[in-house]
């Protein structure tokens, strides 16, 4: 070696050390690159089960992925109101999210037979179709771009309200606070007069007296302090759940790596997101009924009877619903009938 040579390596070695190594050591990748952040919409209360659930699963994909992906969960309606949860993760605004039975519309109305009022008439019977459905669940909505990663659910659905609703006579005329053109159906068969009122704006509604009522489920008494402005909840059981489709956008979940495709599936089955899901929805419903009567709200039970009158009048929707949806709807519908042993 030359001494011209060695005096250039001598003087980088001198060089490398008066910057205190860096110069020689290495720059992780990891701390090259930005991790790649997805937002989850959600219209659910900070404490409720599902943003619970959510975030633990996003901690885990952060984990999993060593930081490269980080999902940040907005909830509460903070960053898109109930009713653009659907457009925006269509679009892509929002690269995961969640689709609510209570929003479909035109788009997706077809995944929604067991949604119908009255179909079901609990969280077990509801759990059990929608797993067999599941295949029709992920056709429809691979159609719209969209991939599906877990099927979750909301308790049942019952009514909050100002006045007590215990018949089917006591419906007439009250306004009522629907989720989309299937409860409204079903209220107005029963003599309501529907209002279409985002889940946000819930509270407000009933606070100002907008609404007699509210369909929602008995959970929110307490999250979303609907104990405050409502003195009854009714127990019609219009719904024996309400599904939860959880969903990404096709085009962002083929932009991942396939190894943070991996960390997102792993972290699924590490949290047991759906199970989870099903189980705390079983658990706050039954602790709501006696939660609201702590809460100072009357319950009301109306007779086997009247919910049977009640389901009578409200499935003529049902075929109001058949002429909207077409083809892939009477095929939801005959494969939900199945599932449900009718």
């Amino acid at each position: 070696m030359s001494k011209t040579t060695t005096c250039i390596i001598l003087t980088l070695i001198l060089f490398a050390l008066a910057m205190g190594g860096a110069a020689l050591a290495p720059t992780p990748a990891a701390a090259q690159a930005k991790p790649i952040v997805w937002n989850l919409p959600t219209v659910a209360a900070p404490t409720y089960y599902h943003t619970v659930n959510y975030n633990a699963w996003a901690a885990r994909v952060k984990e999993k992925s060593q930081g490269r992906l980080e999902i940040r969960v907005h909830p509460a309606s903070s960053l898109y109101p109930g009713p653009e949860l659907i457009p925006a993760v269509l679009d892509g605004r929002s690269e995961i999210g969640t689709v609510l039975a209570s929003y479909l519309t035109d788009v997706l109305l077809e995944m929604g037979p067991l949604e119908l009022p009255f179909m079901t008439s609990g969280i077990e019977e509801h759990k059990k179709a929608a797993f067999q459905l599941r295949p029709f669940y992920t056709e429809m909505l691979a159609r719209k771009g969209l991939k599906l990663l877990a099927i979750s659910t909301w308790p049942s659905q019952q009514i909050f309200s100002s006045v007590p609703i215990r018949t089917v006579a006591d419906w007439k005329g009250k306004k009522i606070r629907v989720y989309g053109a299937d409860s409204a159906n079903a209220a107005r068969l029963l003599g309501a007069a529907p209002v279409n009122i985002a889940f946000g704006e819930v509270y407000s509604a009933l606070e100002k007296k907008t609404v007699d009522g509210a369909m929602t489920s008995a959970t929110n008494a307490e999250p979303m302090k609907f104990f405050e402005v409502a003195k009854f909840i009714n127990y019609w059981y219009l719904a024996g759940a309400g599904s939860e489709w959880f969903v990404a956008n096709q085009k962002a979940w083929d932009a991942l790596p396939k190894d943070l495709q991996g960390a997102v599936t792993d972290a699924l089955r590490d949290t047991r997101l759906e199970d989870k899901e099903w189980e705390d929805a079983a658990a706050w419903d039954a602790r709501a009924r006696q939660r609201c009567a702590e809460l100072g709200m009357t319950v009301i039970d109306p007779s086997k009877d009247e919910i049977e009158k009640a389901r009578k009048l409200a499935r003529s929707g049902w075929d109001i619903w058949l002429t909207r949806t077409g083809a892939d709807g009477k095929r939801g519908m005959d494969l939900a009938l199945k599932a449900l042993g009718r």
